[in-house]
C-alpha cells in the first residue's frame, strides 16, 4: 500500500458533521459527491439516485438493507459498485447500501467498511484528515 501521509480538507456542516469529497465509479461513469464521515456506520450508504447516475439499477442489487435512524427504519438494497475513491485512497468492487437520503440533505455516509483499512486522524482545528498507512484491500 501507499504509506505516504495524505491530507484532505474537511468541510464542517450539519452541526459539526464532517463532509468529505468522494468519487464513485460505475461501469462507464463516475460521480463526485460529498459524504458525511460516520464512524458509527458499519457500511457505506449512498442515495439511490447516485446508483442510477452510475448506470446501475435496483435489479442488480444482491440483498436488502435496513438502516435505523431517528426517523425510523429505512429500507433499501445492497449493491456492489466498481469502485470508490476518497481521502487519497481507492477501493474496487465495494458494497454499498442504497437508500433514499436526498430528503435528509445527504448524498451518502462513509462508514467503517472503508475507513477500517487505513490509519487516519481528524484534526478539527486545522480542518483536515490525515491518512497514513494502508492495510490489505
Amino acid at each position: 500500500g501507499d504509506d505516504k501521509i495524505k491530507n484532505t480538507n474537511l468541510i464542517l456542516c450539519f452541526a459539526g458533521a464532517i463532509l468529505i469529497p468522494v468519487t464513485l465509479f460505475g461501469e462507464n461513469r463516475s460521480h463526485n459527491a460529498s459524504f458525511i464521515l460516520d464512524t458509527g456506520a458499519s457500511g457505506i450508504i449512498i442515495d439511490h439516485s447516485i446508483v442510477f447516475d452510475l448506470g446501475y439499477s435496483a435489479r442488480e442489487g444482491h440483498g436488502f438493507s435496513v438502516v435505523s435512524s431517528a426517523i425510523g427504519k429505512e429500507k433499501g438494497y445492497r449493491l456492489v459498485i466498481r469502485g470508490m475513491e476518497t481521502l487519497g485512497r481507492k477501493m474496487n468492487n465495494i458494497e454499498v447500501h442504497c437508500h433514499d437520503l436526498k430528503n435528509q440533505g445527504v448524498e451518502g455516509l462513509l462508514g467503517m467498511a472503508f475507513l477500517k483499512y487505513f490509519d487516519w486522524c481528524i484534526h478539527p482545528s486545522q480542518r483536515i484528515i490525515s491518512v497514513g498507512k494502508s492495510f490489505i484491500i
